[in-house]
């Protein structure tokens, strides 16, 4: 292929991903995994701008082989960084933190470093006026090898969260990271096959999935909550919609609204911070509770969170309910805040009288307690 056409797609490729980056660069939230993923983003449009510096023809005293022998290394390297950096990015995702990442980070990053080191012993062996050929096909065999370990490495790791993972929306996000991968690796190994004819094949196809991977996060930012990482309202409202239209008179269902109680209080004895920290707690406690693909969990409102649930008695809601009070009595959870974490239980249930679409399904939540509110004042620790 022709220089000028291949020039044309690495300025298209660079285009998207500075779009991409320009959105990250304004996003006023800056999660670890959105900071990784802006990292692999920069370093895809240093290796693409590279690349097309490579295929520019300057004059015979502008081209210096040590300038081509660096180009060539640092291009090696990125490309064998970006799939290592994916692994910290899935982790992140997974585990909401680099715990697991950290602890192997030795036996995890030996292979970048071997690699990345035969770039440079093996350039540097040859002869000064071909240490910028970019035409070495052990070169890229080694680099290539490489970025299709670490790319496996983190579908391996998706694939088994998302079989180990209870609820429909963390199993379909886990399921969506370990297969978006595998086109990558396909275009790898397809651009191994065809590399005679020089078509550019892996950069374009990176970069489209990148800007997916970009959009699909968009997406799920509009119907998730960002302190929690649960479903926020807009999603439980749709979630909602879609259940009671589709609902059958043998299926039942219910919802319950649990709300915090004397957040107000804690706010103004501890701060913001600490508030924020026991409704993060509070939702993993609830996340943790989720063992059935017949519940559905929304942070509801600032203090207060959903559960819908389809079961076949009311008994089974009691029961489930009685868990959830059972359960929270855990130092994990209490020794969050000066006083007892306690919560009230709302519930309803759709389809009864005066219970016929979504905004009375919300509503008549409030006129039917399991749980009342506890008040500190009648707790003996409580110091205004």
């Amino acid at each position: 292929m022709h220089n000028i056409a291949l020039i044309e797609i690495g300025i298209c490729c660079s285009a998207i991903l500075l779009l991409v980056l320009y959105q990250y660069s304004i996003s006023l939230l800056q999660f670890p995994e959105e900071r990784t993923f802006k990292k692999i983003l920069f370093l895809m449009l240093a290796e693409t701008v590279l690349d097309i510096t490579s295929k520019l023809q300057f004059p015979e005293r502008f081209s210096n082989p040590d300038v081509k022998y660096v180009v060539v290394v640092f291009t090696a390297a990125i490309t064998q960084f970006i799939p290592y950096l994916w692994n910290l990015f899935i982790h992140y995702k997974i585990y909401g933190s680099a715990y697991h990442f950290r602890k192997y980070s030795i036996p995890i990053t030996i292979p970048l470093v071997m690699g990345i080191l035969y770039c440079v012993t093996r350039l540097y062996q040859l002869q000064p006026s071909h240490r910028g050929d970019y035409n070495i096909p052990e070169l890229w065999t080694i680099t290539n090898s490489i970025s299709i370990f670490y790319i496996t490495m983190a579908s391996v790791i998706s694939f088994r969260s998302a079989h180990r993972n209870n609820t429909k929306t963390g199993w379909r996000q886990e399921q969506y990271f370990c297969w978006i991968m595998v086109i990558p690796v396909i275009a790898i190994l397809v651009q191994i096959a065809l590399q005679r004819l020089e078509i550019p094949i892996v950069t374009p196809v990176i970069t489209l999935v990148l800007l997916h991977i970009h959009i699909s996060q968009q997406n799920m930012l509009i119907t998730m909550d960002q302190l929690t990482g649960l479903n926020n309202e807009r999603r439980l409202n749709s979630y909602l919609r879609d259940k009671t239209a589709d609902l059958t008179s043998e299926q039942r269902l219910f919802l319950l609204t649990i709300t915090l109680d004397n957040m107000r209080h804690i706010r103004r004895k501890c701060g913001k911070k600490k508030t924020e920290e026991i409704i993060v707690a509070f939702a993993n406690f609830l996340r943790a509770r989720m063992t059935s693909d017949n519940m559905f969990l929304a942070h509801y409102q600032k203090h207060s969170f959903a559960i819908v649930l389809e079961k076949k008695t009311w008994n089974d809601v009691e029961s489930f309910c009685n868990l959830l009070v059972s359960t929270s009595k855990t130092p994990k959870l209490q020794d969050l805040a000066p006083w007892p974490i306690t919560f009230s239980i709302n519930y309803s249930e759709f389809g009864k009288p005066g219970v016929n679409n979504v905004i009375e399904f919300l509503d008549d939540t409030k006129n039917n307690c399991f749980k009342p509110t506890t008040s500190l004042y009648a707790q003996n620790n409580f110091e205004p």
